[in-house]
């Protein structure tokens, strides 16, 4: 099929889905998961949204630029680093230590003072918002609306389909979506995903809830993964 679908657009350019199932004989949740495996190749473009979407065959990748000199290793100091805890909402802070005993020995030696960056870690909430079809959401939200999205456009997905487009690996604690009853068991005593009946999500053969607890880091991989099955969003 992927054959078939590239000698088409060749000749067709800008082509919607219904030109491509008109033309390969392919349509519904087949040409879905074909097309987003051929985007995610690098094989295809889209432009638009939803039903206006149109797929083109991408463009050839110009010449690699040449990788960039190593950059030499700072010097380590006897300082101990707190690593970026991304679950808690911390971010990273440049510094400069230095290390004064071995500067004091090294100016003695007539050598320059020893100085080395290290990382700490500050609590910063990200308040980023994102817009999607139009409408503004929170990180939490945002992955709400794009799975309604995904289903409201295959309405026959099964949950394990809709598992295969939005792995449990983009929010290995809690998935991304769980089954009511065992989102419930997850979260205990507090709640990590959307109970609401307005958030809830039907698909084919099951009802499912998504999860709340969604850090800068862990959204920007959810729509990386989001884009690579024709989702358009970008930050408001």
């Amino acid at each position: 099929m992927n054959e078939q679908l590239i000698e088409f657009l060749k000749g067709t350019p800008n082509s919607n889905k219904a030109a491509i199932t008109a033309a390969i004989e392919v349509k519904g949740l087949p040409l879905f998961n074909l097309l987003k495996k051929m985007l995610m190749d690098g094989q295809i473009t889209s432009l638009g949204e939803g039903n206006e979407t149109t797929y083109s065959l991408a463009e050839p990748q110009s010449e690699e630029q040449p990788i960039a000199e190593e950059a030499p290793q700072p010097v380590v100091v006897s300082e101990e680093v707190q690593v970026t805890n991304e679950q808690a909402g911390q971010v990273e802070q440049t510094v400069t230590v230095v290390d004064e005993a071995a500067n004091e020995e090294n100016k003695e030696k007539g050598q320059q003072d020893i100085k080395a960056t290290a990382t700490k870690s500050t609590t910063s909430r990200d308040n980023t918002k994102y817009v999607f079809e139009k409408e503004t959401y929170g990180k939490g939200k945002l992955v709400v609306a794009c799975l309604k999205k995904i289903v409201e456009l295959n309405p026959s997905t099964t949950f394990a389909q809709l598992k295969e487009l939005f792995p449990d690996t983009l929010m290995k604690r809690f998935g991304v979506f769980e089954e009511i009853k065992k989102a419930k068991e997850i979260s205990g005593t507090r709640d990590r995903y959307f109970f609401k009946e307005e958030d809830v999500i039907k698909l084919a053969d099951k009802k499912v809830v998504i999860c709340s607890q969604w850090t800068a880091g862990l959204i920007a991989e959810f729509i990386k993964t989001a884009k690579t099955n024709g989702l358009k969003i970008k930050e408001a």
